[in-house]
């Protein structure tokens, strides 16, 4: 007994560090916050924290939120303690991920072994994917971890035969996070019954009662949405439901249909999760022609079987396509391939696979580096939007200007992030009015040339104040105009 816990302690120690190494190794590269849609759970958060609004939120560009916010509730929360930073922002991906891995760490050794346990944990954390959403300011991290814990509470009720509580409480924190698609993924393991029933008429049915964990997802879910929909009315209810969930699921609004794509998903999880990935295949191919001959663990990993291949089914039979979106499924596909790699690394010897196992991981680390540090400015152009936002927030705020007072037209949200703001932006019709009124304002510009009627020739007396980088020649990347002073 107390080697098997030093054995989980020495496991839970390295996967650990090796968490911390990665986002390590993220945070003190450039920031890219302005890539992958990061901007607008960032505005979230900067909404609950300075502007109070824990309910219904909006973005800089004054989008109302397309999720539910219990991942930006929880970013909030960090960021009341520590202020709004990338630090705070990313915390909870960063979290998100090592708590999937002692998940995964703790079902594999129970299941498979503390050997096999411990190399699934490592595929999750190792896997190319999550080296980006260790440090994303996204909800898929979290919401892949809810998930996860649904979907073993859902498999833990049909093995004992009730206990289904747990099971409706993660599906409602799912459901917090990214939507109904949380309950969907969760209960996903569960057609394994269907397939088990047709091979072992003995199979333990899907028995107990529901009506308490029901109840609890009903009042954990509604008891944000019917105050939320009261507040926000139907703009928040176009965008979750109308723009969201079936715009996303059938294309209706975004010019696209189910399926449109349909081996899109299955390329995305063979190689956003290489060389994982590969075992993973192999593992599934080895649950249908050579079945475990006792039946728990036939229906365990049946159970598996059904949670990746009906969600890769589920996600090409949708019309959005994201290889994020496959991260769900990584939790239940690493502890098949940490079953396959325990096989093949016992032939080898411990001197070689402990070898294998550094190699991988040192690879992984420097490609990491490589990726966000060495090509990350030459190769993102949302990463050097996002320092030059930074930079000129910096050059904004020592310039004397009262950053508060200033209305933004196109600026991205790191430079408000910066100055502390949060201004919604107006439009150009809007701006037109407040040039033309008698109380001088400051009006702060990315792309002027977008704005003609505004920054033209013909347009309203405006004065440039501000303008970074300060050197005339080239386009800036911000300009700062008082109105009412003369062109």
């Amino acid at each position: 007994m107390a080697r098997a816990w030093q054995g989980r302690l020495a496991w839970g120690v390295a996967l650990g560090l090796l968490v911390l190494a990665f986002y390590a190794i993220r945070l003190t590269g450039p920031s890219n916050l302005e890539a992958d849609a990061q901007d607008r759970n960032v505005g979230y958060v900067m909404d609950v924290v300075w502007q109070g609004h824990w309910l219904v939120q909006q973005d800089v560009r004054g989008r109302i939120m397309s999720k539910p916010p219990l991942h930006t509730w929880i970013t909030a929360a960090f960021a009341e303690i520590g202020g709004i930073n990338r630090l705070t922002l990313t915390l909870p991906s960063m979290l998100a991920v090592l708590a999937m891995a002692l998940l995964v760490l703790e079902i594999g050794r129970r299941r498979y072994g503390p050997w096999a346990g411990g190399l699934a944990a490592l595929a999750v954390v190792l896997a190319p994917m999550m080296s980006k959403h260790i440090a994303l300011v996204r909800t898929d991290a979290l919401f892949a971890l809810v998930v996860a814990l649904g979907a073993f509470a859902a498999q833990r009720a049909w093995e004992r035969g009730g206990g289904w509580a747990p099971f409706w409480f993660w599906a409602a924190l799912a459901t917090l996070v990214k939507g109904p698609l949380g309950l969907v993924l969760a209960a996903m393991g569960l057609l394994a019954w269907f397939w088990e029933r047709r091979s072992d008429p003995a199979t333990p049915p899907l028995s107990g009662s529901h009506w308490l964990g029901l109840g609890l997802f009903l009042l954990l879910v509604l008891g944000w949405l019917l105050p939320a929909l009261l507040a926000a009315g139907k703009p928040l209810v176009d965008k979750l439901f109308f723009e969201e969930l079936v715009g996303q699921a059938t294309g209706v609004g975004k010019g696209g249909f189910p399926g449109r794509n349909l081996p899109k998903p299955t390329i995305y999880f063979i190689l956003r999760f290489l060389p994982f990935s590969l075992f993973v295949l192999y593992g599934l191919w080895r649950i249908v022609r050579h079945p475990a001959a006792e039946a728990a663990a036939r229906r365990f990993e049946r159970f598996l079987f059904c949670w990746i291949v009906g969600g890769i089914v589920l996600f090409s039979l949708a019309s959005h396509h994201r290889g994020d979106l496959l991260l769900p499924l990584w939790p239940a596909a690493a502890l098949l391939a940490g079953r396959e790699l325990a096989a093949l690394t016992e032939r080898i010897g411990r001197t070689w696979r402990g070898a294998v196992l550094a190699g991988l991981t040192f690879f992984f680390l420097g490609a990491t580096w490589w990726t966000y540090h060495a090509r990350a400015t030459e190769q993102s152009e949302e990463v050097r939007y996002t320092v030059a936002a930074e930079r000129a927030a910096l050059a904004l705020a020592a310039s004397g200007l009262d950053a508060r007072s200033i209305h933004h037209l196109d600026t991205p949200v790191t430079l408000q992030l910066g100055l502390g703001t949060f201004n919604i932006w107006i439009d150009e019709q809007a701006a037109l009015r407040l040039a033309r009124g008698t109380e001088p304002v400051l009006l702060a510009v990315s792309s002027a040339e977008q704005f003609p009627r505004l920054f033209g020739p013909q347009g309203p007396p405006l004065r440039e104040v501000f303008r970074w980088p300060s050197e005339a020649s080239g386009k800036p990347a911000l300009q700062v105009f008082r109105t009412g002073e003369g062109k």
